[in-house]
């Protein structure tokens, strides 16, 4: 993955078939008299803006540009191979730890271990097949048993009550929160180190609460999570970088 990736951001845009996450760039100019936005070689919104455009003034014509982003996007969807990525950094997040991970194959079934006292997480897949969808099954299959489990955990912490937890394949939510008390969550967020882990489980924690973005909301988040605002923000370079892992 190159350095540009990692540096792009995320914005959500509503569109006519709903809200979309959006990798974008801006970029300033001073040739430029006009906000042009066009699809950048990574398959992001880029967005060509005058020297002087006011950010929020760009993000603004971002949001308004759904439907044709929606429909442009999509055209050259992003490739990302989770076993590249796994062999530049090799490893998971669970339980609040970061795994160091290692991966082989086996004729049998496909199987994990995990040992938090060892910090350490072991992938076999099988050698038949397409490799890089037996690895994302793995991968998914240990993300329902850990993220289940810290999110249950961190339930009780701050005594929210919920009923289930569901691990999926969400193109552009990290999670949500269903009104009776169903906790959706990413599987890629055993991708994500420990504390933005724990951030976006908290958030939908919140929503078992407070089911809006009020600032009633936001005051029970930064309770849960005193460092909600600057975890907030790393979400979105870390979006950019890990939704696009996985996909078919």
């Amino acid at each position: 993955m190159s350095q540009k990736q990692n540096s792009l951001r995320l914005v959500e845009v509503s569109t006519s078939q709903g809200a979309l996450m959006v990798p974008y760039e801006i970029r300033r100019s001073r040739r430029a008299r006009y906000i042009r936005l066009t699809v950048g070689r990574h398959n992001h919104a880029l967005l060509s803006v005058p020297w002087r455009c006011a950010f929020v003034e760009a993000l603004e014509f971002l949001r308004s540009q759904g439907d044709w982003l929606a429909r442009n996007l999509s055209e050259h969807p992003t490739r990302t191979s989770l076993r590249d990525y796994l062999e530049r950094h090799p490893r998971l997040h669970a339980l609040g730890k970061t795994l160091r991970l290692s991966q082989g194959f086996t004729r049998t079934k496909p199987f994990y271990v995990y040992s938090l006292e060892n910090d350490e997480v072991e992938l076999r897949i099988s050698a038949e097949g397409e490799q890089e969808a037996n690895l994302v099954a793995l991968v998914r299959g240990f993300a329902r048993e850990v993220i289940e489990q810290r999110t249950f955990a961190l339930a009780e912490s701050v005594g929210a009550k919920i009923k289930r937890v569901s691990v999926r394949d969400q193109a552009t939510r990290w999670g949500s929160c269903s009104s009776s008390g169903t906790i959706s969550l990413n599987w890629r967020l055993v991708l994500l180190r420990p504390n933005l882990q724990d951030h976006v489980i908290y958030h939908e924690l919140a929503h078992v609460k407070e089911m809006n973005h009020s600032s009633s909301f936001w005051n029970l988040l930064r309770e849960y999570d005193p460092d909600t605002d600057a975890h907030n923000d790393q979400l979105n370079p870390a979006g950019a970088r890990l939704m696009p892992l996985g996909r078919s």
